[in-house]
């Protein structure tokens, strides 16, 4: 417990930092985010056992760095394209040594991982002028929702939520972690709203309704990466963040909540210009 929460306060401190720097380098979010995706897609590769094969697992890390640098430049289906190619042109040459099963592993993960974190810098098409609430939101409302899920569970779980994927999750810590994400995201947009950004007018009931459905999904993504893991009989994707496990085990429930808020975002706007 004390190793989760000391390795909780380290993470505060360098999403703090990149936060920070955003407000006076929007660019420091998109070299962030290339960061933590080609993190994630190393831990991948590692625990599904492809990154010894190189003719796949190098330029999947590599598109992972370059997706979400370039993405606001309007040629995400042209580094989409090229990273087919070259993916398809490995199980070619090299199809003695890669399997269509290593290639599928690596290659579609490696799509959904990218481009659903590349939703983090694309959120600042949105509105420019507040990337950095949308960053903090991004990811401190699904880790919110991980953490009030934890603690309550802790306290109050008596009844197992997805026993065979997930053991130690429990409907009433699910349940928490709901209503810790909503208040705690409502009060993280109100602190953007009061104390740093002047000209921030907030529709409160749109954001509830919008952290309310996120952090339900925040969830899904969870399990969903808990399956993989069981999968591979992996226990974390790392060990980089004590207690935590590595960088994919704490953004794995961000991959659909970025995504999320990035597309409800222009059809249920909290921001009201």
């Amino acid at each position: 417990m004390k190793e989760r929460i000391l390795s909780a306060f380290m993470v505060i401190g360098v999403i703090g930092s990149i936060v920070i720097l955003s407000l006076f380098f929007p660019i420091s979010i998109d070299i962030f985010i290339s960061l933590i995706c080609a993190c994630s897609i190393f831990e991948f590769c590692k625990a599904v056992g492809s990154l010894k094969f190189f003719q796949i697992s190098f330029p999947s890390i590599a598109f992972s760095i370059v997706y979400p640098m370039l993405t606001g430049f309007n040629v995400a289906e042209i580094i989409c394209s090229v990273y087919t190619i070259i993916m398809l042109s490995a199980i070619v040459f090299f199809h003695e040594k890669i399997s269509f099963k290593d290639f599928s592993y690596t290659f579609s993960m490696t799509l959904i991982i990218t481009i659903a974190l590349t939703s983090i810098v694309n959120l600042k098409q949105i509105d420019p002028g507040h990337s950095t609430m949308f960053l903090v939101l991004s990811m401190a409302s699904p880790w919110l929702a991980d953490a009030g899920a934890y603690f309550v569970g802790v306290l109050f779980g008596k009844h197992k939520l997805c026993p065979k994927i997930s053991p130690k999750k429990t409907i009433e810590g699910a349940i928490g972690g709901v209503i810790v994400c909503t208040i705690s995201s409502c009060l993280i947009v109100l602190i953007f709203e009061k104390l740093i950004y002047s000209d921030l007018n907030i529709n409160y009931i749109n954001l509830l309704i919008i952290t309310l459905i996120g952090s339900l999904l925040s969830i899904i993504g969870d399990l969903s990466f808990s399956v993989i893991k069981r999968s591979f009989s992996v226990k974390d994707y790392g060990d980089i963040i004590p207690g935590h496990g590595g960088i994919l085990d704490r953004f794995d429930s961000v991959i659909i909540y970025a995504p999320f808020l990035y597309i409800i975002s222009g059809y249920l706007p909290f921001i009201i210009k």
